[in-house]
């Protein structure tokens, strides 16, 4: 964010100064009173444990230019202070107000999808940052909170804005295109995730797409498998197998792009052993090559790319590969992920699966389902974890097997760390609830301690 008067964001916000002298200057924005620098805004927002005015005095120590909090709130503290109605709509306003002022000299690219969305941001900062000013998103930084925060912490300089762009309920990807403003938009994938909000697999669709109602130029790109399901298609650009942009591998040199829009074909020195990252991959370089003429200026970046934690992780301990595929899960995530370990050549293939969230009043179908498609997929051994355990399980017993159920924490790692040999390779998979990376650690630490079991 560009250096503005205390003023001018407090306009801009619709913010009564409190304190402070009008003609401060102001170059950021936080919600986190850890990440305060000088310059920056501090929104005291209000939160499920605490509130973030019991903060504001640390921010303001950490250099913060000003707190902005609801009325009344302002007491708390000693530093500079704005008061507004709403401290989460004021955040957005700015931040919306700052790209309708930049939204020809910053280049907003919005990015969204039911899985693959922040790979895929990963991957295009790769690609473009050698050769672009590029600003991402920390994390997963794709509400109503994390949009405004990433367009406020884009540093002077910025050339490339990226943007990723999350939902649960219908209207929210609107509500966060129009303050994005992008020129270029893609969609990473549409499936059947946050369905307690948007019910069925086509108010998903309908969702998605509706990033493209508010993209202010023609960049406009999806995946080919929903070109059959859409009535209206004239503009779009697919990504994926027969698409306007595919990727096949090559063994030798990484990956062959058919630039299918642009009549071309060129090698990038980048591959992945999973198929679904090869899809964010193709995402990302739909992006890219919106704003790159020469697919040689990506080859750079490409060999830097470096995936998001625990997506795909992969950590070998002592000959078992582990990977640590548990940030989130979906059907159509958890299906990918199992064919990737069902194709690996490791002479065991292990998951340990554990719930799906939002998923519904279907939810237990598709836990049912994603247990079958486990064995039917080839893989030796499954774990179960967490509130759908018994589904998980109904479906490897329908498919001829057995589950193995497992506890919390050191124990069910043990029962994990006592089945695995060198030559495995182990999967770990659930929603965030079910917080598998810390699983993961202890069977990586049991494995360190002990050694395989031969």
């Amino acid at each position: 964010m560009k250096e503005r008067s205390l003023a001018e964001v407090a306009r801009w916000m619709g913010a009564n100064i409190v304190r402070g002298e009008q003609t401060s200057p102001i170059d950021g924005a936080v919600i986190d009173s850890r990440n305060a620098t000088a310059g920056a805004l501090f929104f005291a927002l209000a939160g499920e444990n605490c509130h973030g005015i019991d903060h504001a005095q640390d921010a303001l120590e950490k250099g913060a230019a000003a707190v902005v909090s609801e009325p009344r709130y302002s007491a708390r503290h000693k530093g500079a202070a704005l008061e507004v109605d709403d401290v989460a709509l004021a955040l957005q306003s700015l931040a919306s107000e700052i790209r309708r002022q930049e939204e020809t000299t910053v280049t907003a690219i919005a990015v969204t999808g039911s899985v693959g969305k922040t790979t895929t941001c990963a991957i295009l900062r790769s690609l473009l940052g050698e050769t672009r000013q590029v600003h991402s998103p920390r994390g997963s930084f794709n509400n109503h909170l994390g949009v405004p925060i990433t367009i406020l912490e884009a540093p002077p300089g910025t050339e490339i804005l990226i943007l990723e762009l999350g939902t649960n309920t219908p209207g929210e990807i609107a509500d966060l295109a129009r303050i994005a403003r992008a020129r270029y938009g893609v969609i990473t994938s549409v499936a059947e995730t946050h369905l307690q909000g948007l019910e069925s697999l086509d108010g998903v669709q309908r969702e998605k797409f509706s990033l493209f109602d508010h993209i202010n130029g023609d960049g406009l790109w999806a995946p080919v498998e929903c070109r059959g399901t859409l009535q209206q298609i004239d503009g779009y650009r697919w990504t994926g197998p027969g698409g306007d942009l595919e990727i096949r591998r090559d063994e030798s040199r990484g990956v062959v792009v058919l630039d299918r829009f642009r009549k071309r074909e060129f090698i990038l020195p980048w591959s992945h052993s999973s198929d679904w990252v090869l899809r964010c991959l193709e995402s990302a370089l739909a992006m890219a090559l919106e704003i790159v003429d020469d697919p040689e200026q990506l080859i750079e970046g490409a060999t830097r790319i470096q995936l998001p934690r625990w997506r795909h992780e992969v950590r070998t301990v002592n000959g078992i590969e582990m990977i640590l595929d548990c940030y989130n899960s979906s059907p159509c995530a958890l299906a990918a992920a199992v064919d990737d370990l069902g194709r690996s050549k490791a002479s065991r293939k292990l998951a340990v699966i554990g719930t799906m969230e939002e998923l519904g009043e279907d939810e237990q179908r598709f836990h049912v389902e994603a247990g079958r498609h486990c064995i039917e997929s080839g893989v030796d051994v499954v774990f179960v974890r967490g509130r759908a355990a018994e589904w998980i399980d109904q479906g490897v017993r329908a498919a001829g097997c057995e589950s193995i159920f497992i506890e919390d924490g050191e124990v069910g790692a043990r029962v994990v760390t006592e089945e695995l040999r060198s030559g495995d390779r182990i999967l770990f998979k659930a929603s965030r609830l079910e917080q598998f990376e810390l699983l993961a650690q202890l069977v990586e630490q049991q494995l360190h301690e002990e050694g395989a079991v031969s």
